[in-house]
């Protein structure tokens, strides 16, 4: 019988050190420039609005703070994981930052709808873009009603409807 290992059950001895040191020290001074400048990007970010114009400014801000905190903690020793999940986020808030760019873009309408907006639907409150979404729906086709002309259309007024209508009910 082997006489059992005291050293491997004794916590009290220390164990061989690793290939990685472990980083278990705080530093004693203040983090550098580009740390406290991503943190001024983050605050900065995060009063934008929730309108359009306020995403984009939101998620512009975001992928400057996070880049720079990916520059922050690829300087320093230690912050592997920091390094990876700003990268991340950076790409992500670019990506959406990008995204709410391509759906600010103007929305150009035929002349018909662009009047028909201006005299209607804009006194409305409607924006633009929702404007545009309806366009879309009716095909963009553009049917004028001339005097003493029902506004029903073959193949997509429903006959109960127009019966309806036409009764004045």
């Amino acid at each position: 019988m082997e006489p059992p290992d005291f050293e491997a059950k004794n916590f009290t001895v220390e164990p061989a050190s690793s290939a990685y040191p472990l980083c278990e020290e705080w530093r004693d001074g203040s983090e550098g420039s580009v740390f406290q400048l991503a943190n001024i990007f983050f605050f900065l970010g995060f009063m934008g609005g929730s309108g359009f114009y306020g995403l984009l400014y939101l998620f512009t801000l975001l992928t400057l703070g996070f880049l720079c905190s990916t520059v922050w903690a690829w300087s320093e020793p230690c912050t592997t994981d920091p390094f990876l999940w700003s990268l991340a986020l950076s790409g992500v808030c670019l990506g959406q930052a990008l995204h709410v760019a391509y759906r600010l873009r103007s929305v150009v309408l035929d002349k018909d709808f662009q009047e028909l907006y201006n005299c209607m639907f804009k006194k409305l409150g409607v924006s633009l873009t929702h404007f545009g979404k309806i366009v879309a729906s009716s095909d963009g086709e553009v049917h004028t009603i001339e005097k003493d002309h029902c506004f029903a259309i073959e193949g997509k007024t429903v006959i109960d409807k127009l019966s309806v209508l036409l009764s004045g009910r």
